[in-house]
């Protein structure tokens, strides 16, 4: 199928507007409310989504699309996500797909559930966004070779001591999005410079389930 296009936003006057950079999209999103903004750090920390379209319409104006708050290719199959404003039984995760007419329907306990996982992802987007990708690659590859089965962001940036800290920085964020390494510590505490990262295994599954 062709991709959807977002639409327009249409926000009450009681939604609060967040403009954020998609590192996956290369392009400014727009998402109304904190429910909106925290499940789109999620469909960006899960390297399994690949691609994904906020408020999907279809650019075809004689197709008609499911209503969803999102679409994503997850795992290589499309998804329809809506974001319910209740607990809902049988609700969805990123991992765990149930549907309703067709969308999969995503509770606020599900986003409760991985507040720490969000909270994180939402102070380490924005390095994505600040640096250039000129030698971001190759650091990259070298960062995943240092932390091997665990090292911490403090060892690593000590390790690469001659080049520019939040590079570095960026380059440990950077393998974490692409699902080089994975870090059990973004799930379940604040991240700071002590979190713990660690080489993926080609099999390991890299979002929280």
């Amino acid at each position: 199928m062709v991709a959807p296009v977002a639409l327009p936003v249409q926000r009450s006057p009681r939604q609060t507007l967040h403009h954020v950079w998609a590192p996956k999209l290369r392009r400014i999103v727009m998402l109304t409310g904190q429910a909106q903004l925290h499940f789109w750090a999620m469909l960006e920390a899960h390297p399994g989504v690949t691609q994904y379209c906020e408020r999907p319409a279809s650019p075809d104006a004689a197709q008609t699309l499911p209503i969803a708050d999102f679409w994503a290719i997850r795992d290589g199959s499309p998804s329809w996500l809506r974001l319910a404003e209740a607990p809902v039984e049988g609700a969805a995760s990123l991992d765990r797909a149930t549907s309703h007419e067709g969308v999969e329907l995503i509770s606020p306990d599900e986003l409760k559930r991985h507040r720490f996982w969000i909270r994180n992802w939402l102070s380490l987007l924005p390095y994505l966004s600040t640096t250039s990708p000129v030698g971001l690659e190759a650091l990259k590859g070298h960062v995943v070779e240092v932390a091997g089965n665990e090292a911490t962001f403090d060892e690593i940036e000590r390790h690469f001591g001659q080049t520019d800290s939040v590079l570095t920085r960026t380059a440990v964020i950077a393998a974490l999005h692409a699902g080089l390494l994975v870090s059990e510590d973004l799930q379940h505490k604040p991240w700071d410079r002590s979190t713990r990262v660690c080489r993926a295994s080609p099999r390991a599954r890299h979002a929280p389930q």
